[in-house]
């Protein structure tokens, strides 16, 4: 069985999204990912609210990325919506990263944001908290599932 056939598709709650948003503290310039990113909500939202921001968002599931590419397009938002690993993607530009991934992958993308993002770059998770890794905020927001953290980081 195939990797991205056993990757749920849980999509953020749209008072995540904009607790996500929040904690960005976005000025409208910045260089934003969205790392499974899923439908493409967030990076719309983002893009609407800060038109000047380069958006990028990273989707391993191909039926995934199909639908988040298309809602990109359909919102005529210049967004650029890869498909791609999160693992493998380049994100040394980075100003503000996304995530709402697994708690597989955090310890692995620590590592490699560790390695990769300039001191400063802000990283905001969706429900899952990194391993080693100090927050520097954290919220919780009421969903119609429950409750879910925000986590806030600084590297």
């Amino acid at each position: 069985m195939h990797l991205f056939l056993r990757i749920p598709f849980v999509p953020s709650s749209k008072r995540s999204i904009e607790e996500m948003i929040r904690h960005a503290a976005l000025k409208g310039n910045e260089t934003v990912y969205d790392l499974g990113s899923g439908d493409g909500r967030l990076l719309i939202d983002v893009k609407r609210q800060y038109p000047k921001t380069t958006v990028i968002g990273v989707e391993y599931v191909p039926t995934i990325w199909l639908l988040g590419k298309t809602r990109c397009l359909f919102a005529r938002a210049d967004i650029r919506y890869e498909r791609g690993n999160a693992l493998r993607r380049d994100v040394s530009d980075a100003d503000i990263v996304f995530l709402y991934l697994l708690p597989p992958l955090m310890g692995r993308l620590e590592e490699k944001f560790d390695r990769e993002l300039r001191p400063g770059t802000k990283v905001i998770s969706n429900t899952f908290p990194f391993p080693q890794k100090k927050h520097v905020a954290v919220s919780e927001v009421q969903t119609r599932t429950g409750k879910k953290k925000v986590w806030v980081y600084e590297w």
